[in-house]
């Protein structure tokens, strides 16, 4: 991963973050992975894509790294495990880093702004089975506030 730059604040605590559909309406994205680099390289210029067979399943998945505010690179992985569904895993990142990433998610790919639920490896090692909501409103801030929370109780800070 290149270089970086923290909106958020100290610590900074790295984890891996999933985003994905609600459990109970897990098509509502209506997602393929060559739908999601269509959007993703369209709206970030200097995105790199590569595709990929699935370690864990019959499918291709899609590695990817884009830059998401000045300086601010994440990379990820993309796959459908149902069709129309999707889990986006961010590796790595800040929750500030993935905020940005989740506000573009919210804004550009999904078809409804309350359709974003996210989770972190950390908390899924843990047990917790809780869909966390990126907010359906507001600005960036709040889903940093947001994602920032949950880093705080699963990594205990």
């Amino acid at each position: 991963m290149r270089g970086s730059q923290e909106l958020g604040t100290p610590p900074d605590i790295r984890t891996t973050f999933l985003f994905h559909p609600p459990v109970g309406d897990a098509a509502s994205w209506q997602m393929t992975v060559e739908g999601f680099v269509h959007v993703l390289t369209t709206s970030f210029s200097e995105a790199f894509t590569k595709y990929r067979a699935s370690h864990l399943r019959d499918k291709t998945v899609v590695d990817f790294e884009v830059e998401v505010g000045p300086g601010v690179w994440v990379e990820g992985v993309a796959n459908t495990p149902v069709e129309g569904s999707a889990v986006i895993t961010l590796v790595g990142v800040s929750a500030s880093e993935a905020a940005q990433f989740a506000l573009w998610l919210r804004t550009s790919m999904v078809p409804t702004p309350g359709l974003v639920r996210f989770s972190s490896e950390r908390a899924l090692e843990g047990g917790d089975a809780t869909e966390w909501a990126v907010p359906s409103g507001g600005d960036l801030q709040q889903i940093v506030s947001v994602l920032e929370g949950h880093v705080a109780r699963f990594h205990g800070h």
